[in-house]
């Protein structure tokens, strides 16, 4: 069945601030008896009294683990630029990407992102979206991320707001977002809050044991002994009390002289067990939030390192398309069919992917020239950035010299010569200059380059007792294989020579 044209907007305010001096402002209908309001499949929130009590996940985020884990999470992708890109070639699309871009760039899209990234953490979010009247189109004035608690679904997936009742709320509205579950027959999605739950809840209890421990163990327990009968008499124990409170600086015991008392003590290290179910808890929240730990926590190689921080950009490009997909389904798709009927809806996207490894490229392209391919500029600019100029080529100077307009003959042809002869002298003064540059940087780099071979030597003459020693470790350092880093410097400063003199002497030919 065709859709119909879309519904004028529904302005205003619909779901302000939850106050209840300040009744519902809007026009919600009110649900009727027989529509079923849907309860959280979440079993953790079944235990906790539904999901009225949401507040139990929104304690999670005052863990430390949880705070730093999560953060990370969201700011990772704040971090990446906002792309908008046209759906389609047609000039109307490419307008509508063209508008959508400034309206965004007008009502804060990073904090929008920010608080609807939430739904990953919950599994659901609700924003309202504020329209306004902009001459001819209809635009966004704002977008409010809204708490998520006052929302309910039915079975139609109908959005309800509870405000003296439950209130059926109008489409092309809200924007919902969802996350986590398994299927679409769950409208509350299911959030990372619900596997962080026990993590969080068994860290906890471990540190108040901890604190425990550490009060029983942590200082010693000072004693009083008073004889056996005069324990009794109050003057004699509050004169061992006042001496255990002048020394003591948590608790003291007074007993009879001839009773004996014993400090149970820890029979193990259980200060440990108690430190590896902490960081056993701290890995599984990074784990669950970030899915790894070397980004939180020290790695024990670089490497491995690399190789999480990958898994933490694939978890961050997720979220991405995620919130950009359901933002560009819903109220990207709204605006477009008001405002550029026809045109296919533009592409909001997050460019999360890593910042170039520019060194990385130029030794690739590099290695690439000296296969005989030129970069072109467009290649130069999009990759470099602005501000290169290609060098001009002499030999291309000659040849605009001689065919410069003047009548030909004698006089152009000695202009054109004193052109050439000038730029293959401003050239040939750059190959002295690359040269000098060349043997300044090579001789300062001598020790890198034969340091090494230098300090063989040295250590072979002054630990060998005659000339017949010497030779002998002389022949065995020449039969090692020199190392790699040093060849790789020679050859390459051997290349740079013969590619000089190789452009010196095709530079001569012409003027020959």
């Amino acid at each position: 069945m065709a859709e119909s044209a879309p519904k004028r907007p529904e302005l205003g305010e619909l779901a302000p601030p939850d106050d209840p001096l300040n009744p519902l402002r809007g026009t919600g209908l009110q649900a009727a008896p027989y529509v079923t309001i849907l309860q959280s499949e979440d079993s953790i929130l079944k235990t906790k009294g539904g999901i009225e009590n949401l507040r139990i996940y929104r304690e999670l985020l005052r863990d430390d683990q949880v705070a730093s884990a999560w953060q990370q999470r969201r700011l990772s992708l704040l971090r990446c630029e906002t792309k908008i890109e046209p759906g389609a070639d047609d000039p109307a699309s490419i307008e509508a990407a063209d508008a959508l871009r400034a309206e965004l760039a007008a009502i804060g899209w990073d904090d929008i992102t920010d608080k609807a990234l939430y739904s990953v953490f919950y599994g659901w979010g609700v924003a309202e979206v504020l329209w306004k009247i902009d001459g001819t189109r209809v635009a966004f004035d704002a977008i409010k991320v809204r708490d998520r608690a006052r929302f309910r679904f039915d079975r139609e997936q109908r959005l309800f707001l509870w405000a003296q009742g439950w209130r059926v709320m109008p489409d092309r509205k809200f924007w919902v977002m969802r996350s986590g579950a398994d299927h679409h027959d769950e409208p509350y999605g299911l959030g990372i809050a619900h596997a962080l739950y026990w993590p969080v809840f068994f860290k906890r209890n471990d540190i108040k044991f901890w604190l425990v421990f550490l009060e029983k163990f942590g200082m010693p327990t000072a004693l009083a002994k008073v004889p056996a009968s005069q324990i009794t008499d109050p003057a004699v124990v509050s004169k061992a009390v006042t001496m255990l409170r002048q020394i003591a600086t948590d608790a003291g015991v007074v007993v009879p002289d001839n009773v004996a008392v014993e400090l149970l003590e820890a029979a193990r290290g259980g200060a440990a067990d108690y430190e590896s179910l902490h960081d056993a808890m701290n890995a599984a929240i990074s784990k669950i939030t970030i899915g790894q730990t070397m980004t939180m926590d020290n790695g024990s190689s670089r490497s491995q390192g690399e190789v999480h921080e990958r898994v933490a950009e694939a978890i961050m490009q997720a979220d991405s398309d995620l919130l950009c997909g359901s933002f560009s389904s819903g109220p990207v798709r709204w605006w477009t069919e008001w405002n550029f009927p026809g045109a296919t809806p533009p592409r909001v996207w997050r460019d999360t992917r890593p910042p170039t490894d520019l060194t990385a490229l130029a030794e690739r392209d590099e290695r690439i020239a000296k296969l005989g391919y030129d970069p072109t500029e467009e290649y130069i600019r999009d990759t470099y950035g602005e501000g290169w100029v290609k060098r001009a080529d002499p030999l291309a100077v000659i040849g605009a010299a001689m065919q410069a307009p003047g009548g030909g003959g004698e006089a152009a042809f000695a202009e054109g010569e004193s052109v050439a002869l000038a730029a293959l002298r401003a050239a040939r003064r750059g190959d002295q200059q690359a040269i000098v540059d060349a043997a300044q940087l090579f001789a300062e780099q001598y020790r890198t380059v034969m340091g090494e071979r230098v300090r063989q030597l040295l250590r072979a003459a002054e630990f060998s007792d005659d000339s017949q020693t010497f030779l002998r470790k002389l022949d065995e350092l020449l039969a090692e294989a020199p190392p790699q880093g040093m060849l790789d410097k020679l050859t390459r400063a051997l290349a740079s020579s013969r590619m000089l003199a190789a452009l010196r002497t095709q530079r001569r030919r012409p003027g020959a």
